[in-house]
């Protein structure tokens, strides 16, 4: 009779993953799918310079897709420098409840192996579904003792989530499975010191959790098993993750959703925290004519989980600037948006972004983060040299889901991506075909993203 809490969980995956998945679960998995490509595809025009070069290093030729690079290479290099790609520009999905990127760490390693092992859209679609249930379901047993610690869940999650979306595509056994997961808890790595300052390791944490999760698997499938419990008793990973933990929600009985459903999809190229207050910049500037110049002092309240290393006016670089709320603010009041092309060199230095960015204060508010998780709440406050002001709350930001994207958006938003990281719009809308109707198999796909 299962008691621990290893086994629990892995019951769950095993069970999700092999029983009846509805319809509407695998068209969100394909969804967010396709939003991953064209972070993918769209981030290879900041690092393809750069992680070209670490192929060369590593003598990397031949092997897997690299996806937007015209080359290959091994197994785990490919799903490092893809997942570096797809999260570059902080327009990745992921989930308010666990705060992980799930897209980026799990889509990479199981399209990989699916080409790698030649497998078919039913074997990736149940992959990433249960990556993400892995993922979302371990962020909410440790958060936020876990990123209290300075733990980066993405990295350090992302890596049980990847290594379990390659077991269910790759149809592992229950044992199996336990195995796989018990080796990612011991690779499980990543610190949120990587995203301050002048860093631009961000997304290593990210290509990391990919490399590390096919190792796991494949590590298991080789034979090797790991303890009876990794995760509790002496030295268990709950536990070395996370001061204060709650496990109820790794077993089915205590949720049998599909967890995919919850995840959010972002419309703007910056971290998630700064969302809600961007959307309400941008409202004001619509609803509010005004002189940017005449503004005295910009107040965003919000929770305090969102304003600890994202209320910072320095901006050294394009990635500190996605991290920094003040500036998103100011760049959306000036710019009007928000994406990919805003975070430049170009504006990171303009004097009147930068001014507002040096008027904008963050104030954690007690009542709104006593929301949180629920929601994640912002309040935007523009106080003019006159005296006059305008304010404008967001309880929930556009592309979570209470306000999601439709598919047009997700569309727009992938042809968007995929025309900036070099495809033509024809050769784009042929892959989101693929993505969003396709049931052949995977290397079918991997050949158009080359």
């Amino acid at each position: 009779m299962t008691t621990n809490v290893t086994d629990v969980f892995v019951n769950t995956l095993y069970e999700m993953a092999n029983g009846p998945i509805p319809a509407e679960v695998y068209y969100e998995a394909r969804k967010c799918v396709l939003d991953l490509l064209g972070s993918m595809i769209g981030g290879t025009s900041w690092l393809k310079d750069r992680l070209n070069r670490y192929l060369d290093l590593m003598s990397e030729r031949e092997g897997s897709t690299v996806v937007g690079f015209g080359r290959r290479a091994s197994l785990q290099n490919a799903v490092l420098v893809n997942g570096m790609c797809a999260h570059v520009f902080d327009i990745d999905d992921g989930h308010r409840f666990s705060t992980v990127h799930l897209g980026s760490t799990v889509v990479p390693a199981v399209l990989t192996v699916c080409e790698h092992f030649d497998l078919g859209m039913e074997d990736l679609l149940r992959g990433v579904i249960i990556g993400y249930e892995t993922g979302i379901r371990l962020g909410r047993c440790l958060q936020p003792s876990h990123r209290n610690r300075g733990f980066h869940s993405s990295g350090t999650i992302g890596t049980l989530g990847a290594a379990m979306a390659v077991a269910t595509a790759m149809r592992f056994s229950r044992e199996e499975m336990k195995a796989a997961l018990s080796a990612a808890t011991s690779s499980a790595a990543g610190n949120n010191r990587m995203m301050l300052g002048s860093s631009t390791l961000k997304p290593y944490n990210i290509g990391r959790a990919g490399h590390d999760g096919i190792t796991a698997a494949l590590i298991a499938r080789a034979g090797f098993v790991g303890p009876e419990n990794s995760f509790e008793e002496q030295f268990g990973w709950l536990s070395t993750m996370a001061e204060k933990y709650d496990a109820s929600g790794l077993d089915l009985a205590n949720d049998p959703n599909f967890n995919i459903l919850g995840a959010y999809h972002k419309p703007y190229a910056a971290c998630r925290h700064t969302h809600a207050a961007i959307d309400g910049a941008l409202g004001l500037r619509k609803e509010y004519p005004m002189d940017l110049n005449e503004i005295e002092r910009i107040i965003v309240r919000m929770y305090g989980q969102g304003v600890k290393g994202h209320e910072f006016k320095e901006i050294p670089t394009t990635v500190s600037g996605k991290m920094s709320t003040p500036f998103c603010v100011g760049l959306a009041l000036v710019k009007g948006s928000a994406g990919m092309r805003d975070f430049t060199e170009e504006n990171i230095h303009d004097p009147l972004i930068l001014a507002l960015t040096e008027k904008t204060d963050v104030i954690a508010d007690p009542e709104m983060t006593s929301w949180v998780p629920k929601k994640r709440a912002a309040n935007v406050e523009i106080i003019f040299k006159d005296g006059t002001h305008c304010l404008k709350q967001v309880d929930f930001a556009k592309g979570e889901p209470e306000i999601p994207m439709t598919l047009d958006d997700f569309k727009t938003k992938f042809l968007d991506l995929a025309c900036y990281g070099g495809k033509t719009e024809e050769e784009a809308e042929e892959i989101g075909k693929l993505v969003l109707e396709g049931n052949g198999k995977v290397r079918a796909l991997m050949e158009k993203l080359q």
